[in-house]
């Protein structure tokens, strides 16, 4: 897929922007603070209806203006028709998504259009940081893969919101017990669904991503992640048997829940762990371990996506080619360049990319404004 035309209305420090992008590499050069996350992250936003830097949407608005909008048109591979993206944001909260002209009342509805994989110097947070940085990073990338998981995950969330607030009033209410036993089976069958398809997801990336880092470190290095399930070892459980395992433990656990007024079982507790040459990579490995290990996560990223759509999503590179060195630049451009991915990078420095990319591939940002060379 390609995203041909980007338009940014009164979004962080762009005004008026508009930029026609390259089908291959696009190279954004500027200063700190002059935008260029912030254009990363308009596409991104276009994906996935959320920035990715957490902010809120009313923080995404220029200073002193009422609204921001953002228009992008993009086509898929092998086909010749265009799809219009448009989101409407205000300082009232409206909130509003319009494809090709349709409105959609769901943001969810974009992930069946363009789709992203970002690469970003704060994506070490991902091994470094804790189990809900890993669960949110695995939740995106099969929100792009998975039809109907962002659903999935919507609906356990309020089930687990309105089961903890049942847990806190049985602390003082024994009365309302009855109404557990319906929260209960949502929670296992929702639950349940999140868990195998978490598992049946890693399966093939993992796998991917294993033989990625082989490449990128001339077999000197053994990469893996396994799941780390809150119920116990799960191994290669069917759904079924998931539901059985969790069904006993919330009848087991259930006077410790209600002790503490919480669910304490469930994929919202589940882990990622990642293993370098069999010990644990965020405790033993080096900063570049942690940073190889996540780029091979990345490009496993993109082959998962073309086995699930038989073509490339766009790839966000933000200001991340300083932090590789010339092989791993290199690699990756080439795998780029090879499978012609849109890619879009991003930094303060060109002379790292002066031997792998061509003038016509470069943009300089100034103050939210956007110069071809």
């Amino acid at each position: 897929m390609y995203l041909e035309h980007l338009h940014l209305i009164n979004y962080r420090n762009y005004k008026n922007q508009k930029l026609d992008l390259n089908h291959g590499i696009n190279v954004l050069i500027g200063a700190n603070g002059q935008g260029k996350t912030n254009l990363l992250e308009a596409i991104y936003y276009l994906s996935m209806g959320t920035n990715f830097r957490g902010n809120k949407d009313l923080e995404l608005i220029r200073w002193e203006q009422p609204y921001f909008r953002l228009m992008g048109q993009m086509k898929k591979n092998n086909s010749e028709r265009c799809y219009d993206l448009d989101i409407y944001v205000d300082k009232e909260k409206h909130k509003q998504l319009k494809i090709n002209g349709v409105k959609y009342k769901s943001m969810s509805e974009l992930q069946n259009y363009l789709r992203v994989i970002l690469f970003s110097p704060d994506d070490l947070r991902i091994i470094k940081g804790s189990p809900a940085e890993r669960r949110r990073y695995l939740d995106a990338m099969m929100c792009q893969t998975e039809k109907g998981y962002y659903r999935l995950l919507h609906d356990y969330e309020r089930v687990v919101t309105q089961r903890n607030n049942l847990l806190k009033e049985l602390q003082y209410r024994q009365q309302n017990k009855s109404q557990l036993e319906v929260w209960n089976r949502y929670l296992i069958e929702y639950g349940s669904q999140i868990i195998f398809k978490r598992l049946q997801f890693l399966k093939l990336l993992v796998p991917m991503a294993r033989r990625i880092q082989q490449q990128l470190t001339q077999q000197s290095e053994r990469f893996t992640v396994t799941y780390h399930c809150s119920m116990g070892a799960i191994g290669d459980f069917s759904l079924e048997q998931i539901k059985v395992l969790y069904g006993r433990i919330v009848q087991q656990k259930l006077a410790e829940e209600i002790l503490r007024g919480t669910t304490l079982w469930g994929p919202h507790r589940d882990d990622l762990i990642f293993y370098l040459n069999g010990m644990d990579l965020k405790r033993y490995g080096s900063q570049g371990q942690q940073r190889t290990g996540i780029l091979s996560l990345k490009i496993a990223e993109l082959q998962t996506c073309y086995q699930y759509y038989g073509e490339y999503p766009l790839l966000l590179l933000d200001d991340v080619m300083s932090e590789l060195d010339d092989n791993r630049r290199h690699d990756l451009l080439e795998i780029v360049k090879k499978n012609e991915i849109q890619t879009i990078i991003t930094g303060a420095n060109i002379e790292l990319l002066t031997k792998e990319i061509v003038k016509d591939e470069i943009f300089s940002i100034i103050e939210g404004k956007i110069i071809r060379e």
